[in-house]
């Protein structure tokens, strides 16, 4: 029986969570599994790094209050003290900030993200890449205007139409990352520009929020 370091755990409860998130699964579940994985990683990381990044998230969170962030999960942990509690109040995607946190710290701390994280990731910067500031590096202005379009359609869904189509998106970003990112570095290394590649490869039929 294989051992199980502290960021492996880590990982596989986030990648956990990822995949209840885009399967629109119980919210409690997800929060549950993403905030003991962003705690272990938050409580690693000063063993691991020394750049000061868990001060900066500490101060993030500060914004809004480390209590309001652990409440769910403690809620969720034990009744020992408070049998006759409450959850007063939860979001369904509440979860998705912690989610977020935690795939940043675990970046840092093992290289890259996981495939599923980096799915998350992908779907993050699609949902607010406007508010991002996200720089568009397509200079076809067709399909630029597409993605607008979708990206805009998508916003507009009631939550669990756009989880159904989010759901999409990471199903094909799961199966189709490593094949588009190898096309995408031998294009570049043939001397084609992002647009050149994208004209070869992608239609843009591949995103549609219909």
């Amino acid at each position: 029986m294989k051992a199980i370091s502290k960021i492996e755990a880590a990982a596989r409860q986030l990648d956990t969570a990822i995949d209840l998130y885009f399967a629109n699964a119980d919210s409690l579940a997800v929060y549950t599994l993403a905030y003991a994985s962003f705690k272990v990683l938050f409580d690693l990381y000063p063993h691991r790094k020394n750049d000061g990044f868990t001060t900066q998230i500490d101060e993030v969170i500060a914004v809004e209050g480390w209590k309001r962030m652990s409440q769910p999960a403690n809620f969720l942990k034990h009744a020992d003290r408070d049998p006759d509690a409450l959850l007063e109040a939860h979001h369904p995607d509440q979860g998705v900030s912690v989610i977020g946190l935690a795939t940043l710290l675990y970046r840092r701390l093992a290289g890259d993200f996981t495939p599923k994280m980096r799915a998350f990731d992908f779907w993050m910067e699609e949902a607010g890449y406007d508010e991002l500031g996200i720089e568009e590096v397509d200079e076809n202005a067709a399909r630029v205007e597409h993605y607008r379009r979708v990206r805009e359609a998508a916003r507009a869904m009631p939550r669990d139409q756009r989880i159904a189509f989010a759901k999409k998106q990471y199903r094909f970003f799961l199966e189709n990352h490593a094949r588009l990112q190898t096309l995408v570095e031998e294009g570049q290394a043939s001397g084609l520009t992002v647009t050149e590649i994208m004209n070869q490869h992608f239609s843009g039929s591949e995103n549609t929020a219909d």
